[in-house]
């Protein structure tokens, strides 16, 4: 046992695609939690092996790194380097000298340690041949192999943790630094590294290439490639399909429409089973309880809230399950590798595509997958600009209020109905990249322009790794986000629900109405919407949006589709009395609708194609602001996107009405 080790717990530390999480998974087992560090969205993973806490660390690719997962890693391994904290580093031993530069920083810092290499079966199945004993006596710490799939050399691992036989490593590279004290190395890598900077760009490339040298020396002393690498040679054959420059970017976009129509079409069947679930539930509960407000809170109000979250759960799992298969299958580095030239244009890079394509079923998942890239300026860069993008619910919006401004479709193939949808994506995705432009350009974020893209080798996915990563993950969004939108929800059934006016008040004004209409065009239920908290929003900002083209029904419509868009169409089935959602019944109602004071139809046009690209540019969702707030920790960053989008949406809104008017 080292002298200067602290025995309290021990951290795992390695690179992607190194087979850390399944090490971690195989010693724990399901003794896990995860959570968050303190002041930051970045997920820690904590697990027990006889009494020992395990910190299973973000995977980081060197110390130089800066996005937000690889800089907390940074500070805690140096962290653990000063308080003796043991750590294990994993390296993928089909990629040895790639994993090693890494080691090689780690172990300059002078911390009790141990090399796990993992991918033991592989290294056997291509004629990979490792000497332990000779690659301990030149790094100086304790060298395992293992193969996290199936657990073999993980005893081995156990009573490296148990007698706790870490040993402090050679300082492989103590020479790069003169003549530095350890401390003094230490504090250095805590200085984050301005990569824009000339002078830096050089010291590192230096310092890499002195450090490739000498781990170079170690991996041709310590191990033999054989005659053949069959598997990394099966590997490059088929790179030179899928990043060919033609057809590797066709398959992309066939992956990509996959990916998308996956989570856009799977996921409609469990919400849908959801939402019949809670209607159900409603349904119940309005037949059951005779008390009317505590029925109406339960099924409008707190069943409402508990559908506002659960309606999401399978397009997340969906995304992150999808995710995980190409992230551990090795295609998901091909697609960045694809993506990047065009996406550099707009100050984005290849790992962006996947986050602003799912964008396009959901922007909450899109959100959440955002972690995945390194820059921090690009990742604030697409969770600020992602909810641009057509999401699915958006679709009900657009759908009606087409069909209203347009006949049915002559029955040929192209028709306006359908250009005028594919114009509200194409919009959506030029405002998507355009704002995503201007931060990565003018935002005081420090930029990570050091991409380092490492392909690794194609492998079947560990099922076991993917079913937890998406369990965490979906567990993740429904206890953290989950929440804040119950809550909002909450808050809309109060506003529309109550009212400042009596019961008795309410009444005589529907009485009046009746007797003045021939014939009685709001229900009772409506009527009563009008006067509740939430109807008295919609008349005190009717004069904000009289300029769009709306009247004060649509204000209670755009107040309550902020809970989340597709609310819109509801809202209108009750403020005009329909008695149901169906598209046809709406569109009718909407069509014939006028204003009793011009005559004029209210959803004209102009008014429609107002109220279209209100919907492209306005931030009308709880649920991703919710998310928002967890993926930043910060409402603040969250109120500006939301303010931002809205002034975006009421600026198109108000130049379409006052143009075509």
């Amino acid at each position: 046992m080292d002298q200067n080790m602290n025995p309290q717990m021990v951290a795992l530390v390695g690179k992607p695609n190194s087979g850390k999480s399944s090490l971690f998974n195989l010693l724990t087992g399901l003794n896990q939690k995860v959570g968050n560090y303190n002041g930051v969205t970045v997920e820690k993973k904590t697990g027990k092996y006889e009494g020992q806490n395990i910190i299973d660390l973000p995977g980081i690719n060197s110390l130089r790194i800066t996005s937000p997962e690889e800089k907390i890693s940074k500070q805690k391994i140096i962290e653990y380097a000063k308080t003796g904290t043991p750590l294990i580093f994993i390296a993928n031993g089909m990629q040895l000298a790639d994993h090693l530069m890494f080691f090689s920083e780690v172990a300059d810092l002078q911390m009790p340690m141990a090399l796990v290499i993992n991918f033991k079966d592989e290294m056997a199945k291509n004629q990979v041949s490792l000497n332990r004993r000779e690659l301990e006596n030149l790094i100086g710490c304790p060298v395992i192999q293992v193969n996290a799939r199936n657990g073999e050399g993980l005893q081995e691992v156990k009573s490296l943790i148990s007698d706790l036989k870490f040993k402090t490593p050679h300082a492989i590279c103590r020479s790069h630094y003169d003549e530095m004290t350890i401390d003094e190395i230490r504090n250095n890598y805590l200085d984050d590294v301005n990569l824009s900077s000339e002078k830096s760009w050089k010291d590192n490339k230096q310092e890499y290439e002195k450090r490739q040298k000498t781990v170079s020396s170690i991996v041709r002393s310590t191990v033999d490639q054989g005659i053949e690498n069959s598997y990394l040679n099966s590997s490059k054959q088929l790179d030179k399909l899928l990043l060919h420059p033609i057809l590797g970017f066709i398959i992309f976009l066939i992956v990509m429409l996959l990916l998308f129509q996956a989570v856009f079409s799977l996921a409609a069947y469990p919400s849908d089973w959801i939402d019949t679930g809670i209607s159900a539930l409603s349904d119940a509960a309005r037949t059951y309880i005779s008390i009317p407000w505590l029925a109406d809170l339960i099924s409008n109000g707190i069943l409402a809230g508990i559908a506002g979250v659960m309606v999401f759960i399978p397009q997340i799992a969906i995304l992150f399950l999808l995710l995980s298969l190409l992230e551990h299958t090795g295609y998901l580095s091909r697609i960045s590798y694809i993506s990047d030239a065009f996406l550099r244009r707009f100050g984005l890079s290849g790992k962006s595509v996947i986050p602003l394509m799912s964008s396009w079923a959901c922007a909450i998942p899109a959100i959440m997958s955002a972690r995945i890239i390194d820059d921090p300026r690009e990742r604030m860069a697409v969770i600020m600009a992602s909810p641009l993008m057509t999401c699915s619910a958006r679709l009900p919006v657009y759908t009606i209020l087409i069909a209203v401004m347009f006949p049915e479709p002559s029955g040929a193939f192209i028709t306006i109905q359908g250009v005028a949808l594919l114009a509200l994506y194409l919009i959506g995705v030029m405002a998507t990249l355009i704002i995503s432009y201007i931060i990565t350009r003018r935002s005081s974020i420090p930029a990570n322009q050091l991409w380092t893209l490492e392909l690794p080798v194609y492998r079947m996915p560990n099922w076991n790794n993917v079913i937890n990563t998406v369990y965490q993950k979906t567990k993740s969004f429904v206890v953290e986000a989950g929440k804040i939108i119950f809550i909002i929800s909450m808050l809309l059934w109060v506003m529309a629900s109550f009212s400042p006016k009596s019961e008795s008040y309410i009444d005589s004004k529907y009485a009046e109405y009746s007797a003045a209409s021939q014939n009685v065009e709001l229900s009772r239920e409506s009527f009563t919407l009008e006067y509740s908290y939430i109807g008295y929003v919609g008349k005190f900002i009717e004069p904000v949006i009289r300029p769009l083209g709306y009247d004060w029904k649509i204000g209670i419509a755009l107040v309550t589709s902020f809970a989340a868009r597709e609310v819109f169409v509801g809202t209108l089935a009750t403020i005009y009395s329909i008695g149901s959602e169906e598209e046809s019944s709406i569109i009718a109602k909407l069509q014939n609708e006028k204003n009793p004071n011009t005559g004029e139809p209210v959803f004209s046009m102009a008014a429609s194609i107002s109220l279209l690209l209100f919907y492209v540019f306005a931030m009308q969702c709880m649920s991703t602001v919710a998310i928002v707030v967890k993926e930043t920790s910060s409402w603040k960053l969250a109120l500006y996107q939301f303010l931002f989008m809205l002034a975006l949406a009421y600026g198109f809104a108000f130049l379409a009405y006052q143009l075509l008017s």
